[in-house]
């Protein structure tokens, strides 16, 4: 299904008799405000972004999985739903991306290979399948040895696994620099500058830059219709200057990226419970290999410590030996935006002119799609895609005191 709708009209304000492009600003230029900057734009609107690191932050860590199945859990079942809906809009929204930017947006859709490393972990694995096929989700159950024909890198004395074959990964960062050419080319603006939203009686105009410090070269207001508050976990402080409550956290998320010596070592993302801890390989076409992710509630602290680099290795090594002899290319950390229930926070926010697009924890990349298209329906004054009205603000709502 397209991730965009094509519209008969340019959206319009209508105002003396004068129509005009609805302006849009938004703050935040991760893979969500890009994405849904790209939506807009291709609806018609006008779309300025204002971010000072665009594409950095979670997106630039992120390992790119689109895997709903995968990463199910239990009691949240709004968010599988969600996340599968998403996940069916990838190949589209892969496909209109490289249209509109001229570059290629590789989507691997190998599956996911879910494999335990003894006979513990191996639990684990079956309390997922049991949990998928209660939601009527393909999983196929292997022996260790027919997971190592799919992927002969994998260890010999693996317990089991589990196939799901309807899952693919992408690289976030080939995804942000497509969608910074392609809202370059429908028009959009970037501004490189930390923002906050402007308010006036009562209404939302537009953003304006942070503090003197946070814009050097003297850039003014951005005057606009609709702002869009799509700053990851800085979206609540941001929020809290407007006197709303949009409870958003950062949670810490340490990544490595290695250069095997033989290309080619893994073909499919390969997730895994290594006594007890959790582990993923994202093979890149490039060759190299992402291996993630701690989950860490320390605050904003973005460092990279020896112990997790430590940890993120051995399981990796103990699922592929041969990872032992990679290059460590890189290693750092990204802060996800994690809500208390873990569904996204996207939607108006009882302040006229604002949306709120932010608290995708780990699902950003999954999500984006989604997401986009449910920013673009609330823009346009329209219902709310399938399955993203879980996503609503209101479940939250309350004003924050003085």
């Amino acid at each position: 299904m397209s991730t965009t709708r094509p519209l008969s009209r340019h959206p319009v304000l209508v105002e003396s008799g004068v129509s005009t492009r609805t302006r849009v600003a938004i703050v935040g230029g991760g893979i969500i405000g890009l994405a849904s900057a790209w939506q807009l734009l291709r609806a018609g609107c006008a779309v300025t972004v204002l971010d000072p690191s665009v594409g950095g932050g979670a997106t630039n860590a992120a390992a790119g999985m689109i895997t709903p199945s995968s990463e199910a859990t239990f009691g949240h079942e709004a968010l599988l739903a969600a996340s599968i809906a998403s996940a069916a809009r990838w190949p589209t929204f892969a496909e209109q991306l490289s249209a509109d930017s001229g570059l290629p947006v590789e989507l691997c859709r190998e599956g996911t290979l879910f494999v335990a490393a003894d006979h513990d972990d191996e639990l684990v694995l079956a309390r997922q399948a049991r949990l998928l096929e209660r939601h009527h989700r393909s999983v196929d159950r292997l022996p260790s040895r027919a997971a190592r024909r799919l992927e002969p890198a994998l260890s010999p004395r693996l317990a089991g696994s589990l196939l799901i074959e309807d899952e693919s990964s992408v690289d976030p960062r080939q995804v942000a620099q497509a969608l910074r050419v392609a809202i370059t080319r429908l028009g959009g603006e970037f501004r490189r500058v930390h923002a906050r939203p402007q308010l006036r009686a009562g209404r939302v105009i537009g953003a304006v830059p942070a503090s003197e410090a946070a814009c050097p070269d003297g850039g003014g207001p951005c005057h606009a219709d609709v702002t869009v508050l799509a700053g990851g976990w800085a979206t609540t402080d941001l929020a809290t200057g407007l006197g709303l409550h949009v409870p958003i956290r950062p949670l810490k998320g340490q990544v490595l990226r290695l250069r095997p010596a033989a290309p080619d070592v893994l073909h499919r993302v390969v997730r895994a419970s290594v006594h007890g801890r959790f582990v993923y390989l994202v093979p890149r076409s490039s060759g190299e290999v992402v291996v993630g992710a701690t989950s860490e509630d320390v605050g904003p602290d973005a460092s990279v410590t020896a112990g997790a680099v430590h940890d993120l290795l051995h399981d990796a090594i103990e699922i592929v030996p041969e990872l032992s002899e990679a290059v460590l290319v890189e290693s750092l950390s990204g802060l996800r935006p994690a809500t208390p229930d873990n569904l996204p926070i996207v939607g108006a926010v009882g302040i006229d002119g604002l949306v709120v697009a932010a608290g995708h924890g780990r699902d950003g990349i999954l999500l984006a799609p989604l997401t986009a298209e449910a920013v673009l329906a609330e823009v346009l004054g329209q219902p709310s895609p399938q399955h993203a009205d879980h996503f609503a603000p209101q479940r939250f709502s309350r004003t924050e005191g003085p």
